[in-house]
C-alpha cells in the first residue's frame, strides 16, 4: 500500500533557531505570526517543515532535539548568502518593492545571485524528503523560485504558494529587472494565495504584462496547465486568543499594568521594527492628539511595543535612532508631574503576555503605511470576545478590506491619527461593543483552521500531478 501524502511546509526561517555555545547546540522556539500558523498545521498533520533554522548545517532536526511533534529539514545558508539573499534581495528588494516603497531597492546583481542560489538550496531540501504525490507549501516572498525548481524537478508534486505580503501593481513590480523570472518561478505552484483581491488582481496584471500570458478569471495558462490564484486572508487562532483573556492569571496581568500605567485610557501599539508598520506616524500622530485636546494629556497614555527585527540591515538601524528621538521628545514634552504619557518597550513579548496587553487596552492602534494583512488587529479583537474595546485601523492594511467596523485612518496624516484617537477616546459604551461583537464575529468565523484548512483543500484539487522542465526560473 503506498504511503499517504505528507505535508512538506517551506519556509525562510523554522519555528526554532539554533546557536553555537562552544561545542554545543543551543535550540530556542522563534516567535512571529507565520510560525505560529505553520506550526499549528503541523502539529495536526503528518510532514516535515524545510526552512532555515541558524547555526546547522544540512539534514534533520528530529522532534527529540527541538521538542516539537514534527521534524524538520534544515537548510544551510552562510552569513554571506544570509547578507545577499535575506538582508539583500528578500529585504533592499522585494520588501520595499512589494509594499511601494521603490526608492529603498537596491537592484543589486549580487543580491540577485544569492537569492536564486538560496532558492535552489530550499528546493533540494523539499527533493531530500519529497515522495510523489506529496503537497509542498511555499510561504512568502524570500521562496519565489522555488516552485519552479520543483516544477522542473523529478518529482510529482502538488505545489501551493502563500504571498503573505502585498503584491504591488505593474507599474511598481516591473522596476524589478529580474520581474519575469520571479514570475515563472511563482507560477510553478498548482494554487497561489494572497491576502487580498487587489493583490491578486495586480498579480495577474504582471503575468499579462511581463510574461504575456492567459491570465483570467483567477486562473493563469501555462506549460498547458492551469495554477488557480485566489485571494484568501489569513486569519488567527481566535480560540486560543480568547482562551488566553479569560485566564485569570492574564486578566490579573493585565490589570497590573492598567494600575502601574495609572491612565484612565491606554492606547497600544504592537509591530516589528520596520519602516512599513507606520511606527513614527504613530507617534506623530499621538503627539498631535496631545497638543490638540490638553484635557486629555493626563488620562491618556500610550503604550508602543516595537519588536527587534532585521538589524542585519542599516536603514533598520537608522529607523530605531529616529524613534528613539521621537519618544524622547514627546515624554520630554508632555511628562507631568513624573507622570509619562507614553511607555515604549524595545523587545519581543510572548503570546500570553501580548495578551495581557490586549486586554488592558481601550484602543488599539494598528496604523501600518502598507501591510498584506496585520495580524495585531485581529490578536487585539479575538482578546475582546467578552469586552468592548476600539480598533484604529489603517486603511492600506490587508485587514482592512474585512474589518470595515474599524475606524480606518490614512497612517500617512498626523491630524487623521490625531482625529481617530478622538473618535474612539470619545465613542460610547454601546457603539464600541457593538462595533467589536461584530469584528469578533468576522475573526472567529475566518480563522486560522479555516485558512489553512480551505487553502490545502484548494491545493488537493488541483489538477493531476505532472513535472515539466518548463517553469524553472531563469
Amino acid at each position: 500500500m503506498a504511503a499517504a501524502p505528507q505535508l512538506l511546509v517551506v519556509s525562510n526561517r523554522a519555528p526554532v533557531e539554533v546557536s553555537r555555545e562552544g561545542t554545543n547546540l543551543r535550540i530556542r522556539r522563534t516567535i512571529g505570526g507565520l510560525a505560529t500558523a505553520l506550526d499549528d498545521v503541523l502539529r495536526e498533520r503528518s510532514g516535515t517543515w524545510i526552512a532555515w533554522a541558524g547555526s546547522v548545517q544540512d539534514g534533520d532536526l528530529t522532534p527529540e532535539r527541538t521538542g516539537l511533534p514534527y521534524p524538520i529539514r534544515a537548510v544551510h545558508l552562510s552569513e554571506r548568502e544570509l547578507d545577499n539573499y535575506y538582508s539583500g534581495f528578500a529585504n533592499q528588494v522585494l520588501w520595499p518593492l512589494c509594499h511601494i516603497f521603490p526608492t529603498r531597492c537596491h537592484f543589486n546583481p549580487s543580491f540577485w545571485t544569492a537569492y536564486r542560489h538560496a532558492n535552489e538550496r530550499f528546493a533540494a531540501g523539499v527533493q531530500a524528503v519529497a515522495s510523489a504525490g506529496d503537497v509542498v507549501w511555499v510561504n512568502d516572498f524570500h521562496l519565489c523560485l522555488v516552485p519552479g525548481f520543483l516544477r522542473a524537478g523529478p518529482i510529482p508534486l502538488r505545489v501551493g504558494v502563500f504571498w503573505h505580503i502585498p503584491f504591488p501593481p505593474p507599474a511598481v513590480f516591473g522596476i524589478c529587472q529580474w520581474r519575469e523570472a520571479l514570475l515563472t518561478g511563482l507560477l510553478g505552484a498548482d494554487v497561489i494565495g494572497l491576502q487580498t483581491q487587489e493583490d491578486a488582481d495586480n498579480f495577474l496584471a504582471c503575468v499579462r504584462q511581463f510574461l504575456d500570458l492567459p491570465a483570467r478569471n483567477g486562473r493563469v495558462r501555462i506549460d498547458g496547465r492551469d495554477v488557480r490564484v485566489v485571494a484568501h486572508p489569513i486569519g488567527i487562532d481566535a480560540a486560543r486568543f480568547k482562551a488566553q483573556a479569560a485566564d485569570p492569571a492574564v486578566k490579573e496581568h493585565a490589570d497590573q499594568l492598567r494600575l502601574r500605567l495609572g491612565a484612565e485610557i491606554m492606547l497600544l501599539g504592537v509591530d516589528r521594527l520596520d519602516y512599513t508598520k507606520g511606527i513614527i506616524e504613530r507617534l506623530l500622530g499621538f503627539e498631535r492628539f496631545l497638543e490638540r485636546q490638553p484635557s486629555w494629556r493626563r488620562r491618556v497614555s500610550l503604550v508602543q511595543i516595537t519588536v527587534p527585527s532585521r538589524f542585519r540591515v542599516p536603514q533598520y538601524r537608522e529607523m530605531k535612532r529616529e524613534i528613539d528621538e521621537t519618544v524622547g521628545r514627546i515624554v520630554g514634552r508632555f511628562t507631568w508631574e513624573a507622570r509619562s504619557p507614553l511607555a515604549y518597550h524595545y523587545q519581543g513579548f510572548d503570546h500570553e503576555q501580548l495578551a495581557a496587553y490586549y486586554l488592558a487596552t481601550d484602543v488599539a492602534l494598528v496604523t501600518p503605511l502598507r501591510d498584506g494583512m496585520n495580524l495585531v488587529a485581529k490578536e487585539y479583537v479575538a482578546c475582546h470576545a467578552e469586552r468592548d474595546g476600539v480598533l484604529v485601523l489603517s486603511e492600506f492594511a490587508g485587514a482592512s478590506r474585512d474589518l470595515s467596523e474599524a475606524i480606518t485612518v490614512n497612517p500617512y496624516e498626523p491630524d487623521a491619527i490625531a482625529s481617530a484617537i478622538e473618535t474612539a477616546v470619545h465613542m460610547s459604551v454601546s457603539q464600541r461593543k457593538r462595533r467589536m461583537r461584530s469584528l469578533v464575529r468576522k475573526v472567529t468565523s475566518h480563522d486560522l483552521e479555516w485558512w489553512t484548512s480551505t487553502f490545502l483543500d484548494m491545493l488537493a484539487a488541483a489538477p493531476p500531478l505532472s513535472v515539466s522542465g518548463g517553469t524553472s526560473a531563469a
